[in-house]
C-alpha cells in the first residue's frame, strides 16, 4: 500500500470515529428521554478509495412497529382505565360509603333514629327539632350528591373539549411533520430528530385515542383508530366539539342539548362503541353520557321514593291528594313527569324545616291547623316504619321488587363501592401492562454500559489511525530529507 492510500485510510478512519462519537454522545444523552430513538452508525469500505478506507453509511434510528403498536395500545387503555376509576371514586365520595359520617346511608340511619327519639317523648321540642334537622340533612346529602354528578358530567364536557383540541394540534404537528420528514429524505438530509418529534405527537395522540399507525414509502406516516377510522393521511381530519357550562340534568346528546363529536364537520359516535373509543377521549364521553346519568337516574329514583313514601297515602292522614308530603320537589308537590333532577330538588317541607315555629306538626300531620295531644307517638312511629315499608318502585331505576327505602340506600352505596372496586383493579391492571410494555421498549434502548464500550473502542480506533498518520507523516519527513 502506498503511503498516501495509508493516509487516506487513516483519515477516512478518523472521520468515522468523530461520526461514531458524536452518535454515541447524543445517545447517552438522551438514554432517559423515552421518546427518543437509539441511533447506530452503519459503516462500509469506500469503493471510491483503490487503497480501501472506510466511510458512513448512514446513521439508522432504532424503531420496532410492534412494540411502538403495543405501547400505544397500553397508554390508550391506561389513560381510559384513569378516567374510568376516577369516576367512580367521585361518585362513591357524592354518595358516601357505609362508614363515613357524611354518606347518605349515614344520613338515613341519623333519622329514623331521630323519629325513634321524637317518638320516645313526643312533647318534646327539642326532639322533634333534631328530627327537622336530620331529614335536612338527608335531603341536603342526595342533593349535594346529585349536584356533584352534575359537576361531574360539566367537568367530563370540559375535558371532552380539551381532549379534541389536544387531537388536533397533535394531527396538525404530526401532518407538518410528514412533509418535512419527506422534503429532507428526498434531499438526502437527516430525518432521525423530525422523527423523535413525530414519535412524540404520536405518544400524546395514543393517550386520547387507539391509534395504528402505517409507514409510508416517501417516508410519511398514515395514522387510523384502532377501529380503523382514519386520522392522518396526507391530510389530517379536523375534529370539533362545543363544549357547554354547566351541563344540567336534563342535558343530553339525543335531544340537541349537549355538542356531539364531529371529525371533518360529520357527527361521530365518540363513546366506547364508536369508532375513536378505547382511550381517555372515549371514556370522558361514556361518563357524560352513560356512567353519570345512570347513577343520577338512581338518586333521582331514591328522591321519589322518599317523597312519594311520606306524601299523600303515607303516615301522614292530614294530607290530600294534592298536598305536599315532608319531602317535596323544591318546596312543591312533586309531578311524576318531572322526575329527571328531583334528587337535585329534594327539599323538607317548609312546615318541617328546624326554622318553623311549628315543629308539633311532626306529631300531628303537616295539614293539621292545631297541636293535638303532646304525647301522641303514633305518626313518628309510622312514619319511622314506613322507612323499612317493602313498596313497589315507581320507576325502573330500582328494579320491580317491592324493598324498603333503607334497602334502596344501602343497596345503591354497596353498587356504588363495588363499581369503584371493579375500576381501580382495572386501573391497576392497565398501568401494569403500561409497564411491561415500556420496559420492553427500553431494552431495546440506550444502553449506557454498551455506549461507554463502543466509546472505548473508537477510543483505540482513533489512537490507531492516529498512530498510522504519525508514521506516514515521519516516512514522508525521511523521505523529503534524503
Amino acid at each position: 500500500m502506498s503511503l498516501s492510500g495509508a493516509l487516506s485510510n487513516a483519515v477516512s478512519g478518523l472521520n468515522a470515529n468523530a461520526r461514531g462519537t458524536a452518535v454515541i454522545s447524543a445517545n447517552v444523552a438522551n438514554a432517559l428521554n423515552a421518546d427518543y430513538g437509539k441511533r447506530t452508525l452503519n459503516l462500509s469500505t469506500d469503493p471510491n478509495q483503490s487503497s480501501g478506507g472506510v466511510r458512513v453509511v448512514s446513521v439508522t434510528r432504532f424503531s420496532d412497529p410492534i412494540l411502538a403498536h403495543q405501547k400505544h395500545a397500553a397508554t390508550s387503555e391506561s389513560a381510559s382505565a384513569r378516567v374510568r376509576a376516577d369516576a367512580a371514586k367521585s361518585i362513591e365520595q357524592l354518595w358516601g360509603s357505609v362508614d363515613t359520617i357524611d354518606s347518605v346511608a349515614t344520613k338515613l340511619t341519623k333519622f329514623e333514629t331521630s323519629l325513634s327519639s321524637a317518638a320516645a317523648d313526643p312533647s318534646s321540642e327539642t326532639r322533634l327539632k333534631i328530627v327537622a334537622q336530620s331529614a335536612e340533612d338527608l335531603a341536603r346529602s342526595i342533593r349535594d350528591a346529585a349536584k356533584g354528578i352534575q359537576t361531574l358530567r360539566t367537568q367530563a364536557d370540559a375535558s371532552i373539549a380539551t381532549s379534541v383540541a389536544e387531537m388536533n394540534t397533535s394531527l396538525q404537528r404530526l401532518e407538518e411533520l410528514n412533509k418535512k420528514v419527506v422534503l429532507a429524505k428526498h434531499l438526502g438530509q437527516d430525518t432521525l430528530s423530525l422523527l423523535d418529534q413525530r414519535n412524540v405527537e404520536l405518544e400524546r395522540l395514543s393517550n386520547q385515542v387507539p391509534i395504528h399507525v402505517v409507514d409510508r414509502d416517501n417516508g410519511a406516516i398514515a395514522v387510523f383508530t384502532g377501529r380503523g377510522s382514519t386520522l392522518l393521511d396526507v391530510n389530517a381530519v379536523e375534529l370539533s366539539f362545543q363544549p357547554q357550562s354547566p351541563v344540567l340534568s336534563h342535558m343530553t346528546e339525543a335531544n340537541g342539548l349537549l355538542s356531539s363529536l364531529r371529525v371533518n364537520g360529520d357527527v361521530v359516535d365518540g363513546s366506547s362503541s364508536g369508532l375513536l373509543s378505547g382511550g381517555k377521549l372515549s371514556a370522558q364521553f361514556d361518563l357524560r353520557n352513560r356512567t353519570a346519568p345512570e347513577a343520577q337516574q338512581k338518586l333521582d329514583a331514591i328522591a321519589r321514593d322518599l317523597i312519594e313514601r311520606f306524601g299523600p297515602g303515607g303516615p301522614d292522614t292530614s294530607l290530600s291528594a294534592t298536598d305536599a308530603g315532608a319531602f317535596t320537589d323544591d318546596g312543591t308537590t312533586f309531578d311524576p313527569v318531572n322526575q329527571i333532577g328531583i334528587a337535585e330538588r329534594l327539599q323538607v317541607n317548609s312546615a318541617l324545616q328546624s326554622s318553623s315555629v311549628d315543629l308539633w306538626k311532626w306529631r300531628d300531620g303537616i295539614m293539621s291547623t292545631t297541636p293535638g295531644e303532646a304525647g301522641d307517638s303514633s305518626l313518628l312511629l309510622a312514619l319511622k316504619s314506613q322507612l323499612n315499608v317493602d313498596i313497589v318502585p315507581t320507576t325502573s331505576s330500582l328494579g320491580t321488587a317491592a324493598r324498603s327505602l333503607t334497602y334502596h340506600v344501602q343497596n345503591l352505596t354497596t353498587t356504588i363501592a363495588a363499581e369503584r372496586v371493579r375500576s381501580d383493579d382495572q386501573l391497576t391492571f392497565a398501568i401494569q401492562q403500561l409497564a411491561t410494555v415500556q420496559e420492553n421498549v427500553a431494552s431495546n434502548g440506550v444502553n449506557t454500559d454498551q455506549e461507554m464500550q463502543q466509546l472505548i473502542e473508537l477510543e483505540k480506533s482513533y489512537a490507531a489511525n492516529a498512530r498510522v498518520i504519525r508514521v506516514v507523516d515521519e516516512m514522508l519527513s525521511e523521505l523529503l530529507g534524503i
